[in-house]
């Protein structure tokens, strides 16, 4: 026995501790999972996942727990909105210690959007929509925005396509005929915007040069007009 103040011999200490590798580590979320998700209502195409991890992330989760919802009391809960492959990436990021925003990436953001938005997880939903603010708009883009309430997004791609979008663009967008009518008053207000300072370009030159007015040129009146032409054309 040691005594106060004094240091335990190194042997003691070996034979009180068990070698590492015997001793069990933390649970895998197999190990935890108590419920079983089915794609696409194939029994066969399951994965097993732990129900408190999915209720403290997901509200609708949580709401199919505790509503007595019977596919949730007997343990097996279908899932339509991803393939398996998919939720899988998403219910990684679920566990502990294991979300960063990195691992939102331009190869999984669509699927990962499409789940988070379905099941309410608003963190990720919200990585998604910035990681889409960094990539070209494009009419895809913008009927994605619509459909999970993306407003960042869906104001950059409407302003986007309202400079330049083509006749793809359109036919994408023609089973859509609320967000073309947004796009057209888009467009509307930047042909208001360019006809008026194509006027004002006109003035000017039908005005001639009075001189040096205010220490500005008309020569460079006429040049800003025409960046800001440009700027609205970009």
């Amino acid at each position: 026995m040691a005594t106060r103040g004094t240091k335990r011999p190194a042997e003691d200490l070996e034979t009180e501790s068990p070698d590492s590798a015997e001793r069990p580590g933390t649970a895998t979320l197999e190990q935890v999972s108590d419920v079983r998700l089915e794609f696409g209502g194939n029994c066969e195409d399951s994965m097993p996942v732990n129900s408190a991890l999915l209720r403290l992330a997901s509200p609708v989760f949580n709401r199919m727990f505790t509503s007595g919802m019977k596919e949730a009391q007997q343990g097996v809960i279908n899932v339509d909105v991803a393939s398996k492959e998919e939720f899988k990436v998403f219910y990684s990021l679920l566990a502990p210690w294991a979300w960063s925003t990195d691992k939102v990436t331009e190869a999984n953001v669509d699927s990962l959007l499409a789940i988070s938005d379905y099941y309410q997880v608003e963190i990720i939903k919200q990585t998604c929509e910035d990681l889409l603010l960094t990539l070209p708009p494009s009419s895809m883009r913008l009927f994605q925005a619509r459909r999970h309430s993306l407003a960042k997004q869906y104001q950059r791609c409407i302003a986007a396509l309202a400079k330049k979008s083509t006749k793809e663009d359109l036919e994408v967008l023609r089973s859509q005929p609320d967000i073309i009518f947004e796009l057209t008053l888009a467009k509307q207000d930047i042909l208001d915007r360019l006809t008026s300072m194509t006027q004002r370009v006109d003035q000017q030159q039908n005005d001639g040069d009075p001189g040096d007015l205010f220490g500005i040129s008309s020569d460079e009146i006429l040049r800003d007009l025409i960046r800001e032409l440009r700027a609205e054309l970009e």
